[in-house]
């Protein structure tokens, strides 16, 4: 059996937060909270971008805190990324924060020179770039294509950064993002090449994956609490509608899920930080999962919420709408399966 062919190995599960992990969440749930209501949320629509609120956030440093200190950054640990992601996805913030910090860890980890110019004006909020999350893909959707200045590619061998096209325009896109359609051609500035070059642009893709799935499981988890509230406070039948069984136990569900997703990937960040090279399903399986949780969360919302679930002034529909949208970027999530697939030992005769 496959199972037979993995190696065995017993390690504790420890979802506890450190006090310095615990510090880091706490701020940027007070950051997002006093920034990004969900009216903040509607007025950036259909863009999906408020550059307010992004001077904002690259002023507390949400960029910054990603590189390492060599760099000129705050050397935080993708554990630390992943508790901000969780409160921008609780939020719904319209920002790229995940898009910046891919594209500047991805700079982080070139040899000093070009990349150095690049990436100090992204630190400091200056500019917005981003990653083409697609290899070889001549026209692809670009993440933050519509507002980036430039976007970091993967041509072959080839790391490449490709300026924004002119008059690009946003591509009406279910999540609310400010995406567009690039068409990467010639007109591009080769800043690596090699093995090196291509095990860089993979790093920031996987990180890319992370983030977003840590944004979708905190997307979740602010669904549930939004179903909860109304469960307790709405009465049917002369009771809160909290007691009825086909509603209670529907939350349910969806809060487990949200919980073993969000552990999931707080876990895949621990590998991905302290051990790169092992367990590398980890990052796939927590995008997969927090895909499904996100959804889940949000259609049951909607469904407790009843009539006013399906109107667009329900912040249920915020959520659905980006836990649909969000990861269409990197394309369909279960696209990603194989790739958990293709980590599996192979049995013989097969």
């Amino acid at each position: 059996m496959v199972r037979d062919l993995l190696p065995q190995e017993l390690r504790r599960n420890d979802y506890s937060l450190d006090e310095q992990q615990e510090a880091v969440r706490e701020v940027f749930v007070d950051f997002f909270q006093s920034v990004a209501s969900s009216s903040v949320v509607r007025a950036a629509e259909p863009l999906g971008y408020d550059p307010v609120l992004w001077a904002k956030a690259s002023n507390i440093g949400v960029v910054t805190m990603a590189v390492p200190e060599s760099r000129g950054g705050d050397g935080a640990t993708v554990v630390d990324l992943v508790l901000v992601a969780e409160q921008y996805g609780a939020s719904l913030a319209p920002i790229p924060m995940v898009d910046a910090i891919a594209a500047a860890r991805l700079l982080a980890a070139l040899p000093a020179g070009r990349s150095d110019e690049l990436l100090g004006p992204l630190l400091s909020g200056e500019t917005v770039l981003t990653v083409a999350l697609h290899p070889d893909r001549a026209r692809q959707l670009v993440p933050a294509g519509a507002i980036a200045q430039a976007a970091l590619a993967l041509r072959g061998d080839e790391l490449v950064v490709v300026p924004a096209p002119d008059g690009v325009e946003q591509a009406a896109n279910l999540g609310g993002q400010p995406a567009a359609w690039w068409t990467i051609g010639d007109d591009v500035e080769t800043l690596a090449q090699g093995d090196d070059a291509v095990a860089a642009f993979t790093e920031a893709v996987r990180v890319w994956k992370l983030l977003t799935a840590a944004a979708l499981t905190g997307s979740a988890d602010a669904t549930v609490g939004l179903g909860v509230d109304f469960a307790s406070s709405r009465k049917a039948f002369g009771q809160f509608i909290g007691t009825f069984q086909a509603i209670s136990h529907s939350l349910v569900d969806a809060a487990i899920l949200a919980t073993g997703s969000r552990n999931l990937v707080r876990k895949a960040a621990w590998y991905v930080e302290y051990e790169p090279e092992a367990a590398r399903e980890l990052v796939p399986k927590a995008y997969v999962s927090a895909c499904a949780a996100a959804t889940k969360a949000s259609t049951v919302g909607i469904h407790v919420q009843g009539g006013f679930g399906f109107t667009t002034e329900s912040d249920m529909t915020l959520h659905f709408r980006r836990a649909k949208g969000w990861p269409l970027l990197a394309g369909r999530p279960a696209g990603e399966l194989l790739a958990v697939a293709d980590s599996l030992p192979m049995p013989s005769g097969i």
